[in-house]
């Protein structure tokens, strides 16, 4: 290993325009300033070195740092097949947070620049609601709120959080909601977006189509008003990002194409669904509701490409026999390309083509998009777990993040 001393001189002779470049760590011969990482505990812990070559990989296109696995939310159309956790393996620990933050942090302040540099946002999760518990740590539980405020802090990376909403009887999810939501006020520079995702394909509008199915229209209505009662709820927390033309709140707006079987979870209905939302929303605010004009349902509701579902993870039930087999024999020739690879080609083109994503254990994870597959309004993405798993306390396997095909 090149001595302190070499490192130093080599890294003080980066040029200006290797530091302020996107993603600086792939423009400089790591082999020559391996050692940097040492004494670091994300990178270097019980002997265990994490090379310079995983940290520009995990660094280049980073994405997403799970803060929590697992939803309760039961979306029929979930794209990651998300399903309930085990709850004591449902967060990151959040003395793991803190390494992970406090190792790039560290790291780059030895190199003498942001090695984030290039990555535009972080987002916090891959299949999980984030409003829906606390984070465990070692001597006890810690808010979201208090994880968004170390992440910008550190990294100075804005938070893209998405939700879909959270049981309104809970006062731990709301309380949390409500810490999330000073916070991004408070500190508006560590927000990308605020997204909350409505549609008539969550577990209780589910429920409630079975209801009406069963024969049972007053708890298929209950249900519905669950549903419509919980995004209100949602809307009215979080109603200061939506305000303005321009606002940093955002409608994921969702629902499934024309084929046939798909009614009750359609344009019309899922139409019908948010105005119903939206007018409770107005009878509460009044003429407050006028201050948020991007959420009214004259904008929200227009058909646009964007909001049909995509026919990956449980989403393929809202799709034909047919056009699933085309789907699944596309992604079978996706993986004979995949296939064709060798290892090093597989490593250069993760690298260089796909998001990465840090799961609560460590485990790092790419994800690209299916190029040659059939999708509604976005390429269907695939996931690989990579050989790169950072020094976290909490290294347990954990289920993997969902894939729509398995590469290796």
């Amino acid at each position: 290993m090149i001595s302190t001393t070499n490192i130093n001189k080599i890294v003080n002779n980066i040029p200006q325009s290797v530091r302020s470049a996107e993603f600086p760590l792939s423009r400089i011969n790591l082999k020559n300033i391996e050692g940097i990482q040492k004494g670091i505990p994300l990178f270097d812990y019980k002997n265990k070195i994490i090379p310079l070559s995983d940290i520009d990989f995990t660094a280049k296109g980073l994405e997403t740092l799970d803060l929590f696995r697992g939803c309760i939310v039961g979306c029929t159309h979930c794209l990651k097949d998300a399903l309930p956790f085990p709850e004591n393996v449902r967060s990151i620990l959040f003395e793991d947070l803190i390494r992970f933050t406090d190792g790039f942090k560290s790291l780059s302040e030895r190199f003498g620049f942001n090695i984030l540099n290039g990555n535009k946002y972080l987002n916090i999760i891959d299949d999980s609601n984030p409003t829906d518990q606390p984070i465990k740590g070692l001597t006890g539980k810690h808010s979201v709120a208090e994880a968004i405020k170390v992440i910008y802090e550190s990294l100075r990376l804005p938070i893209l959080f998405v939700t879909s909403g959270w049981n309104i009887k809970s006062k731990t999810a709301q309380n949390s909601a409500e810490q999330i939501a000073k916070e991004f006020i408070k500190n508006p520079q560590s927000l990308k977006s605020f997204e909350v995702s409505i549609n008539p394909f969550s577990g209780i509008m589910e429920n409630a189509r079975e209801a009406l199915k069963n024969g049972e229209p007053a708890k298929a209505r209950t249900l519905k008003e669950n549903y419509t009662d919980r995004m209100v709820n949602t809307l009215l927390t979080f109603f200061d990002l939506f305000k303005g033309l321009n606002p940093q709140g955002k409608l994921i707006y969702r629902h499934a194409n024309n084929f046939k079987g798909n009614e009750l979870v359609g344009e019309e209905a899922t139409k019908e669904l948010y105005t119903e939302i939206y007018g409770k929303l107005k009878t509460i605010l009044g003429e407050k509701i006028n201050e948020a004009p991007t959420l009214n349902p004259e904008f929200v509701t227009k058909f646009d490409k964007s909001h049909l579902i995509e026919p990956s993870g449980r989403g393929r039930r809202y799709f034909p026999s047919g056009y699933n087999l085309n789907l699944q024999s596309e992604l079978i020739a996706e993986t004979e390309k995949w296939n064709s690879m060798n290892s090093e080609e597989k490593r250069q083109f993760l690298k260089d083509y796909s998001i990465k994503c840090v799961d609560i254990n460590g485990q790092v994870y790419s994800t690209f998009p299916a190029s040659g597959v059939t999708s509604e309004n976005m390429p269907v993405e695939l996931t690989v777990p990579t050989e790169i798993k950072l020094n976290y306390l909490n290294n347990k396997d954990i289920p993997p993040i969902f894939s729509d095909i398995e590469l290796v």
